[in-house]
């Protein structure tokens, strides 16, 4: 189930890199910008490159890209390869999809787990403060994306990835309740 997230106002947004064909900007908040630039100039300094695949993602494309998950997975397996619009952390502008910048392959793909950038995330991610959002057999039942990394550095942050007390009992409520609306009524959301 994935979980309500709060929207980054893009006005706010900054680039931290292009496509690898260099046609879309991606964007996210200067902190992430920030933080991903130490880890990745960290990163080369040991001969690994990690590159942007994706970053902040509006609604709007999501409910696109969601639409197009539902096609190529059923309309109740779709949620669990892509979040419905309002439930992606990509529009928080703290979420990235990192590749290895020299395997374009493993892109969105689980074979991004077998490269040298994610050996080199999963030992050093934290000392940037980014984290793997969804590890195999996440407890949130979303499917393994060892390329989703999440930016957890303020304070804002982490309560909106790891939300506490009253705030977390709205945000699951929220997200259960949708979880259960688009399970239900699959082709009417």
């Amino acid at each position: 189930m994935h979980r309500a997230c709060p929207c980054a106002d893009r006005q706010y947004l900054i680039p931290i890199g292009k496509s690898r064909d260099g046609k879309l900007t991606h964007w996210a908040r200067p902190e992430t910008v920030r933080a991903f630039e130490k880890m990745n100039q960290a990163a080369r300094a040991e001969g690994i490159g990690l590159h942007v695949i994706w970053a902040f993602r509006d609604p709007e494309l999501q409910r696109a890209q969601f639409e197009e998950a539902k096609l190529k997975h059923g309309p109740r397996n779709g949620i669990r390869w892509l979040a419905p619009p309002g439930f992606s952390e990509h529009q928080t502008g703290w979420v990235l999809d990192i590749g290895d910048r020299d395997n374009p392959q493993a892109d969105d793909n689980p074979l991004f787990s077998g490269t040298r950038a994610f050996q080199w995330l999963l030992v050093n991610a934290g000392r940037f403060q980014f984290e793997l959002s969804f590890h195999p057999e996440n407890w949130q039942g979303v499917s393994y994306e060892p390329w989703h990394w999440r930016y957890v550095g303020t304070s804002e942050a982490r309560n909106a990835f790891h939300p506490q007390g009253l705030h977390a009992l709205m945000v699951w409520r929220k997200s259960f309740a949708e979880a259960l609306r688009w399970w239900l009524y699959p082709a009417k959301s």
